[in-house]
């Protein structure tokens, strides 16, 4: 006999966005910062707040911008991606950072996740150095962070197979040969630096008020992410590596 319809159990439905706790905290946070910045702060103190967090190129060879707040030499570069232009920019990064954050906390855990936001941060403003270290508007925003998970995202095989369920943690890391014969993950890297190439130069604007994007930002993270993935998980975990 064959089960009833009331009999058969239905398959338990995957979330869209597969959570760990970190994520949406780090969100909180970049919420939080932007909403002082907007409604509590004056328009002298968010000045400041800028000078002194966001990343400005020209600070490390300009003195007068380098006394303006001596410190922020260390800490804007990573600073900046708890920043953003307005909600749009917040929401957008929050978006990304839950479609492919989520995979890659659930694979690292919140420490080494941590890590890797940190690392995408540090990579993004140092390509944006090496193209504009004359610049002196500040740059701002979580995308180079974000563009790191999608770089670490890629070398998991759940990214290809679309199979996020069950527990990640044990889902061994692609190598980099891997990842780069891998038709989709290939596919997803080319699309996403066409993208990125796109609006970033300007060809088109998606901001709608000629606002500039940080492309080489988004690169920066994106590359440290995705060859930088197979060390973090190394170096901060405990047991045996799951790299090859």
């Amino acid at each position: 006999m064959h089960p009833s319809a009331d009999e058969i159990e239905p398959e338990p439905k995957q979330p869209i966005f597969n959570l760990h706790w970190i994520v949406p905290v780090i969100i909180g946070i970049m919420a939080f910062v932007h909403f002082l910045r907007v409604y509590v702060l004056s328009d002298a103190a968010n000045y400041q707040a800028i000078v002194a967090y966001a990343f400005i190129p020209q600070r490390y060879s300009n003195l007068e911008i380098w006394q303006l707040s001596p410190f922020a030499a260390y800490w804007s570069p990573l600073t900046y991606s708890l920043l953003h232009a307005d909600w749009t920019h917040v929401i957008m990064n929050s978006f990304w950072l839950l479609a492919f954050g989520g995979v890659t906390a659930r694979r690292l855990g919140a420490f080494r996740f941590v890590i890797l936001f940190v690392i995408g941060a540090l990579g993004g403003a140092a390509l944006h150095y090496i193209f504009h270290g004359n610049d002196i508007s500040p740059m701002i925003g979580a995308s180079a962070s974000v563009s790191a998970c999608m770089g670490a995202a890629i070398r998991l095989p759940a990214f290809s197979e679309n199979n996020f369920k069950g527990d990640l943690k044990s889902v061994r890391i692609r190598s980099l040969i891997e990842a780069l014969t891998n038709r989709q993950a290939v596919t997803f890297i080319a699309v996403w630096f066409g993208i990125n190439l796109l609006f970033g130069t300007g060809v088109v604007d998606i901001t709608g008020n000629g606002n500039s994007i940080a492309w080489e930002a988004h690169i920066g993270g994106f590359v440290a992410g995705f060859f930088l993935l197979g060390l973090i998980d190394d170096m901060f975990k405990n047991g045996t590596s799951q790299t090859t």
